[in-house]
């Protein structure tokens, strides 16, 4: 058997006997969700207080604020993700319950997998965008901490995913930014099932699915 085989057999067998997600997976997954609680709060403001933030209204202030946790925060979650992944399969996850159907297996893969694909994909798609925007002559920089006020200028940080584009430009921001946008209304209808579902197990079912993530055998 090769090396590659073997692990992979290694994984199976740990996710057959665990009972619990490791401390760090449940560390991860709460701390990911409190993110997430703070994030499309601070991107809505972000978006609303706009304006004000570009002509120096009243609620500027508001917007920068917004902007920098809303930037900030989608740069630590996509690395935090990329993380997820490679913990996770390093450390498989445990077992469902043997009752669970095949079809119910099958959903909850899914969902997981999807909401994975977007904490990368929306992050991504929010750096795109920024990327076409880069800040330039006809918008304010984008506010960012620990990145530098521009992190996407000469003494910032941060790479362009792709080159400075007009703004009318049919691949330039507008295209990024509405994609950032449905892929974000597709995660909440995914985190309603996946909310859902814990709470079907807990409630309904009786099993230990939501206990395990809370670290409770």
């Amino acid at each position: 058997m090769t090396r590659s085989a073997n692990e992979s057999a290694q994984r199976a067998r740990a996710a057959q006997t665990a009972t619990l997600w490791t401390r760090t997976a449940r560390w991860l997954h709460w701390s990911t969700a409190l993110a997430v609680v703070v994030e499309v709060p601070a991107g809505f403001t972000m978006a609303w207080t706009y304006l004000d933030g570009l002509k120096g209204g009243p609620l500027a202030g508001l917007h920068i604020r917004a902007s920098q946790v809303h930037h900030t925060l989608g740069m630590i979650l996509l690395f935090t993700t990329l993380f997820r992944l490679c913990w996770r399969w390093r450390h498989p996850a445990p077992a469902l319950p043997p009752e669970v159907s095949v079809h119910g297996r099958l959903l909850a893969r899914t969902v997981q997998a999807s909401l994975y694909a977007l904490l990368l994909l929306i992050p991504l798609s929010g750096w795109a965008a920024l990327s076409a925007l880069a800040g330039g002559a006809d918008f304010p920089a984008p506010e960012l901490w620990f990145f530098g006020h521009d992190g996407f200028g000469p003494s910032g940080l941060i790479p362009h995913l792709v080159a400075p584009r007009p703004w009318n430009d049919p691949l330039g921001y507008g295209l990024f930014a509405r994609a950032h946008v449905w892929m974000l209304w597709g995660g909440a209808a995914l985190l309603a099932l996946h909310v859902g579902g814990a709470i079907k197990h807990h409630f309904v079912d009786r099993d230990r699915v939501l206990l395990r993530m809370i670290g409770r055998k």
